[in-house]
């Protein structure tokens, strides 16, 4: 396919998809593709290059499928909300990131050096597209194994999850609701710091400004500022 991808069984990839996940690929091609961030696309000509984008959007909705069959059969007396906000979380950045770090997964990624990996989403969206570079080597029941058995399971606590609503902009805009004022958000786009561009967002409430929040994403950045609003406003219903 790509004659510069082809290593054999004793690539250092290959020994760290062993060590972490519990299996020799097949074809590693996928699994350094899943690894390449766009900042270190390989570029054949001004209009061709390659990089972990496509397999991220793929291991997606992988994911998703496989997080939504296991919820369904694990939580059989829950209702379909229950099972949303659940997924939701398991699937979210922060929570993708904090997996693809534990499993060292910042150690192999490809990337430009100049950026701040642990402030951004780029190890989430490496562990999506090693998903989905599983899907294509092995199928979707290989998958669905190692996701669950070496990458959710281990590393989610799930009663957490479960008593901890962290959806701060659905709490507010119900209690906006509630309470009939309005409440609007503000967001543009910013550097969050020295390297890393984001987002900013403000809540305003009754025409003031009650919250502001920083983050990779537009959503991460409003969530911020609504988690901020929160604990400015409820002390004082």
């Amino acid at each position: 396919m790509f004659s510069f991808f082809k290593k054999n069984y004793h690539h250092p990839l290959s020994k760290f998809i062993k060590s972490v996940f519990g299996f020799i690929p097949k074809n590693i091609f996928y699994y350094e593709l899943a690894l390449t961030h766009k900042s270190a696309s390989i570029y054949y000509n001004k209009d061709f290059s390659i990089n972990n984008e496509r397999l991220e959007f793929l291991g997606d909705a992988v994911l998703n499928t496989i997080i939504g069959e296991y919820l369904f059969h694990e939580y059989i007396n829950e209702n379909e909300g229950f099972l949303t906000n659940l997924r939701s979380k398991i699937v979210s950045r922060h929570s993708l990131n904090n997996i693809a770090i534990k499993l060292q997964l910042t150690n192999v990624i490809k990337q430009q050096p100049d950026l701040d990996i642990l402030a951004s989403n780029i190890p989430g969206n490496a562990l999506e597209a090693m998903i989905g570079a599983i899907f294509i080597d092995k199928g979707y029941d290989f998958t669905k194994k190692i996701v669950l058995a070496k990458i959710i399971l281990p590393n989610v606590d799930w009663q957490d999850l479960i008593e901890n609503d962290t959806n701060f902009k659905g709490k507010i805009i119900d209690w906006a609701q509630k309470h009939h004022v309005s409440i609007e958000f503000k967001c543009e786009s910013t550097y969050i710091n020295d390297k890393q561009q984001g987002y900013i967002a403000e809540v305003w409430i009754k025409n003031k400004m009650v919250g502001t929040g920083k983050g990779i994403t537009k959503k991460e950045a409003e969530q911020q500022a609504a988690k901020e609003a929160l604990g400015n406003i409820m002390p004082t219903q």
